[in-house]
């Protein structure tokens, strides 16, 4: 069962970091309204290009954080 939990953690880590860098300015599927890119997607939601970047930034310093977690099992243990 670790095993399971390590590799959904990675994966999930890494299609953070996948749309955040590689898929950012690219259009795609799941885009809300008719968004062709992460900047317009946020327009349509009414947030600011600002809201973006510190959307993204939070996102992404997660995700590493949970890479980083499969060497420092405290950055990712649960809180008790």
């Amino acid at each position: 069962m670790r095993l399971v939990g390590k590799l959904a953690q990675t994966g999930a880590a890494l299609w953070i970091l996948n749309v955040w860098f590689y898929r950012f300015n690219k259009e795609t599927g799941y885009r809300g309204g008719s968004a062709t890119n992460m900047k317009e997607e946020f327009e349509v939601y009414g947030l600011s290009e600002k809201t973006m970047y510190a959307v993204g930034a939070t996102k992404v310093s997660l995700a590493t954080a949970m890479l980083a977690g499969h060497a420092v099992p405290k950055l990712v243990r649960p809180a008790s």
